[in-house]
């Protein structure tokens, strides 16, 4: 490996143990980390005793309720449930059997699942669309019906006692492995993940008039844990850096999230090392880091939080230490939203590009930047009512991400190395003092350049007058990100509706509590709105992102034809009208966003509503 110019990085690329991060992802993936589970706790109090190891201090874990309450504005709790037991066997009168056990096939049974009897209930085993009664059953689903996603309301409707169907994912080796099933909370319904081989033979049962018998006993006792901890900063005056990564998932879920989880304990661990090596080490700002179930988990800490001080930077870490070979899927760096300026994003790139540049050998695989989608706890920190600058480093088109072949196997040593270093890096220079002499300056007028080639390079190969608008858009956020230079703070904060111009007759407003939660904006829906959205974001998960963009976008300054565009810009692609607009009425609809005439002198950030979930 080469060195780096970086001398932070070069100094922590040898202060990371990568060895201490690979065995701590080994020990998170034996443990079923549902979002309010004894394995997460287990999982939570293995994490406090490594983060105590490290060094870190003040180290807490908080327990939150699991009850599927409205606790953190529209953010209801997980509910409690580790299966302490779940099998299932599917028999027929001609032979042939399918047995499962949750105990040695991991992700076969689906999240939720109602129990049982205590000695297991025999049932019919049936074919959907078969005509044979639902009522007591267990069906058999194939994966398109299963993915329609109505299909569980008639089967619970009908009296069914559950489902089997298959979610397929292939690993490296061309087997078969079981993907994961998630049912709502309050389901009555067991059912089973299958894998196709299994769905073959279940078919095959059913048509003969075989049978099934389930036996899931589940424990409902357990609270929602978040651990959190401190490497302190000399000025308590200043606002932290925070260092997130979800604990949640069932096993193994090496890379998604136990990967995260370790790298941020491996960050944590190399930079007290730094500390006792001198004073130069001293960060400023203090850096705090939180471990928890994936945006619950955050939510709870910023309501707990609300009031206080907010974070001055975030990164987020989640499935960064993906085999780029096995995985398919290189590094990425995910920016904020360019709607909110930040130096983040140039320091940020700065430091994974030295990172790369310093751990090159053949076939090591590559990183890229990309915009933001906000499918991880980061999201939370876009919202305007929170708006701090967070990046995530992530690996988001690794091919085993939930499934049973996400193990410690496909989790590479470089990657761990590289995704630890970098995150100690980049949360040491943004706590302070930061990149010494020319170093910040140049690495903002990189990322400048870069900004304006990227965007000539897209506009080029688009309708004339979106590439002008996007050109036009691209040097506004470089200047902003220029002058934040000049003034030295991490972000900008809300512009006045003065300094945007003009504000529009019909604009378009945010109008909920708290961070946004798209999931709880869903189920405010009428029936048949949510269900044409549902199968938009099933058919293509992009839109869900496009959907978080245009809403943190209604800020009371843009009308819906401006706010498209704008949010096509921050995109860096121009948006299909007919589902945007679909996506756009469904906010309108929810009421989640406003759009009415401004009044004389009316603010158009409007202070935040107390709307509850459903």
């Amino acid at each position: 490996m080469s060195r780096p110019a970086d001398p932070v990085v070069a100094y922590l690329l040898d202060a990371v143990r990568t060895a201490e991060m690979l065995a701590d992802v080994e020990r998170l993936a034996t443990y079923d980390r549902y979002q309010a589970s004894q394995g997460l706790a287990r999982a939570a109090d293995l994490v406090a005793a490594s983060a105590e190891s490290a060094g870190v201090t003040g180290v807490d874990i908080q327990w939150y309720p699991a009850d599927g309450a409205a606790h953190w504005w529209t953010f209801r709790s997980p509910v409690a449930w580790t299966p302490i037991h779940a099998s299932l066997r599917l028999s027929g009168p001609g032979g042939g059997s399918v047995d499962i056990d949750h105990d040695t096939e991991p992700f076969s049974v689906a999240t939720y699942s109602a129990p049982t009897a205590p000695e297991g209930t025999v049932a019919p085993l049936v074919r959907h669309g078969c005509g044979a009664p639902l009522g007591g059953a267990v069906v058999v689903l194939e994966r398109a019906t299963y993915l329609e996603g109505d299909v569980l309301t008639t089967l619970a409707e009908a009296g069914a006692l559950g489902f089997v169907t298959d979610t397929p994912w292939r690993d490296d080796a061309g087997t078969a492995r079981r993907g994961r099933i998630e049912l709502p909370p309050d389901t009555g319904l067991a059912a089973f993940s299958l894998t196709p081989a299994e769905l073959d033979v279940a078919r095959a049962l059913a048509d003969a008039g075989g049978t099934a018998r389930v036996r899931i006993s589940v424990d409902r006792s357990a609270a929602m844990p978040v651990v959190s901890g401190l490497l302190p900063g000399t000025d308590q005056g200043l606002d932290e850096i925070w260092l997130t990564a979800h604990l949640c998932h069932p096993r193994p879920s090496a890379n998604d999230n136990a990967s995260g989880v370790a790298a941020a304990l491996g960050a944590a661990a190399a930079l007290r090392r730094a500390q006792r090596d001198g004073p130069r080490w001293q960060n400023t700002r203090g850096i705090r880091l939180f471990w928890g179930p994936e945006f619950l988990g955050m939510a709870a800490t910023l309501h707990a939080n609300r009031g206080g001080r907010l974070p001055g930077a975030v990164l987020n870490l989640d499935m960064v230490g993906e085999d780029q070979t096995r995985c398919e899927s290189p590094f990425v760096l995910e920016r904020p939203p360019d709607c909110h300026p930040s130096l983040l994003a140039p320091l940020a790139e700065h430091v994974v590009g030295a990172v790369f540049a310093a751990t090159a050998v053949p076939r090591g695989g590559t990183w890229r930047t990309a915009e933001f989608d906000g499918f991880s706890d980061h999201a939370l920190f876009a919202d305007p009512s929170v708006r701090r600058p967070a990046v995530q480093f992530c690996h988001p088109a690794d091919r085993f991400n939930h499934s049973a072949a996400d193990t410690p196997d496909k989790v590479s040593a470089l990657e761990m190395l590289r995704s630890a270093t970098a995150a100690a890096a980049l949360a040491h220079l943004a706590a302070g003092p930061g990149i010494p002499g020319s170093a910040l300056p140049d690495a903002v007028e990189r990322w400048c350049r870069a900004q304006r080639t990227e965007a000539d390079r897209i506009a080029a190969g688009q309708d004339e007058r979106w590439g002008a608008g996007l050109r036009a858009h691209v040097a506004q956020t470089t200047a902003a990100v220029r002058a934040l230079l000049r003034s030295a703070p991490l972000t900008q904060k809300p512009p006045s509706a003065a300094a945007q111009g003009a504000v529009p007759q019909r604009p378009l407003r945010a109008d909920w509590a708290g961070p946004l939660n798209l999931r709880a904006m869903q189920q405010s829906l009428p029936d048949g709105t949510r269900s044409r959205l549902a199968g938009l974001i099933a058919a293509d998960k992009s839109w869900l992102s496009v959907l978080f963009n245009l809403a943190i976008r209604a800020d009371g300054s843009t009308d819906r034809r401006t706010l498209v565009e704008k949010t096509s810009f921050g995109l860096r692609r121009p948006l299909d009208p007919e589902p945007t607009d679909l996506l756009l009425d469904a906010l309108l609809e929810s009421g989640w966003v406003t759009e009415s005439p401004i009044t004389q002198g009316a603010s158009p950030f409007p202070s935040p509503t107390t709307r509850t979930a459903n």
